[in-house]
């Protein structure tokens, strides 16, 4: 048989986002999993990363599941669930292969025409038709693949145009008279206000000066003899000699404060006496018996004395949690102890990661690298509460056909720390890719974290 296609689709949410249909001059294997040389790259822990799903034979196609999938099918007019067609004559035990999940059994089926199925191979449900191949049309010759009636319309679109142009390039006069034109709007009439003429100012009549003071002004006006000198004013020769004879330290306060005015009178009993009740300021002060003087004091409000001024001892203890107790003593000696140190220092480090056919791998790296900082930051936060905190977890998403994260998962751990997980799972899903080309991209990136160093 040499009349047939296979029809094969990726259908992902009920949309049909990958398709292919295979012929007599295409690959006769096709081949599905998660590896990147697949004809189908889908991540699926029920197949192996590379499964011959589809073989082409000389009476057709051979279809192969396993018996951990899950799928639809239609052989020979008749609808089977997958465990009815593995108990039917219609499926062939070839054997065992290695998934994910383990051993799992593989069977086949011979398709014929018309025949059809869905796999479900977890997220990705995988879509196969075994169609006729059509019969070749014979190539058109020019004039049956022209639109006549468009082509009519637009050819006598053309001649219109062409019509329409000659006679404006024939009545057209290259230097037209002057004469001839008429502007009827040459002579324009402006409407304009009537401005007032500006009135005239009345004159205001000042009032006469008065001239009565200035009568004075010559002879009239002065006192006394003009002729009559005036005598020199002058300073008396004595208030000059005053101000040499006066000595400014034996006036005022000055004078109060020296040596023989303090030898007297009130001022004495302040600063000098030291007799007994005499000096009533001096016991005020300093107190009975006691001398007035500037320094250290004990009694009274004496400025100096006999005592000891500041410093000081104490005794005490030096108490806390647990068995940190130093004892009775001056608390002078005491030693707390030493407690190991041990540094916890955060590191992630990336993987080598799986990324389908239709993504760019150097773009898929930039951008997680881009973004590493902030999943380091997922892993810092939990660090602080569990030092210990350490694991792989591999972070399994879809890039859409415009470059955005369709779905964040995590596809395996060893930390099991939900928080880092779904941090981490937020981080992806804020992350934008170029377009892919052909389909969706279903991307496989491993993440190692230690933190705690002895």
């Amino acid at each position: 048989m040499s009349d047939h296609n296979l029809r094969v689709a990726l259908v992902w949410n009920g949309t049909v986002f990958q398709e292919r249909t295979f012929t007599q001059t295409s690959e006769p294997v096709i081949t599905v999993g998660e590896d990147d040389n697949n004809n189908f790259v889908v991540p699926s822990n029920f197949i192996p990363a590379a499964f011959e799903m589809f073989e082409r034979t000389e009476r057709g196609y051979k279809m192969r599941f396993t018996d951990k999938t899950l799928g639809t099918f239609n052989v020979n007019d008749e609808d089977y669930e997958e465990d009815a067609l593995i108990a039917s004559k219609e499926s062939t035990k070839i054997g065992s292969v290695d998934t994910g999940d383990g051993s799992a059994t593989a069977y086949e089926i011979d398709l014929a025409f018309g025949d059809w199925g869905i796999v479900e191979l977890g997220q990705v449900d995988v879509y196969f038709q075994l169609i006729e191949r059509g019969a070749a049309v014979p190539r058109r010759g020019f004039w049956s693949r022209i639109d006549k009636p468009l082509f009519g319309t637009t050819g006598l679109a053309a001649v219109v145009h062409i019509v329409f142009l000659m006679i404006a390039f024939l009545m057209f006069d290259v230097d037209p008279e002057l004469e001839e034109m008429q502007n009827l709007d040459r002579f324009v009439k402006f409407m304009v206000d009537d401005v007032d003429e500006p009135l005239e100012e009345e004159e205001v009549e000042e009032p006469e000066e008065d001239t009565t003071g200035k009568k004075a002004g010559g002879e009239e006006g002065k006192f006394g003899d003009p002729d009559e000198e005036i005598p020199e004013s002058k300073i008396p020769k004595v208030d000059g000699e005053m101000v040499d004879e006066i000595d400014v330290k034996n006036i005022g306060v000055n004078k109060a404060l020296s040596s023989d005015v303090l030898g007297q009178g009130p001022l004495k009993n302040i600063f000098q006496n030291q007799d007994g009740f005499d000096a009533k300021m001096n016991v005020a002060m300093s107190g009975e018996g006691g001398e007035l003087q500037i320094g250290r004091g004990a009694g009274g409000m004496g400025m100096r004395g006999v005592g000891k001024g500041g410093g000081g001892e104490g005794f005490g203890r030096i108490g806390g949690l647990g068995k940190v107790d130093t004892g009775g003593g001056k608390g002078t000696g005491a030693k707390l102890g030493k407690k190991k140190r041990r540094k916890v220092t955060p590191k992630v480090s990336r993987g080598t990661p799986k990324i389908g056919d239709f993504c760019d791998k150097g773009n898929i790296r930039r951008v997680v690298g881009a973004k590493q900082n902030a999943i380091k930051y997922c892993f810092e936060k939990e660090l602080q509460t569990n030092p210990k905190l350490s694991g792989k977890i591999v972070a399994q998403w879809q890039v859409g056909l415009d470059g955005a994260v369709m779905k964040s998962s995590i596809a395996s751990t060893s930390m099991n720390n939900k928080k880092v997980e779904g941090c981490i799972s937020r981080v992806i899903k804020r992350m934008r890719f170029e377009k892919p080309k052909g389909g969706i991209c279903v991307i496989n990136y491993p993440f190692v974290f230690s933190g705690l160093e002895e």
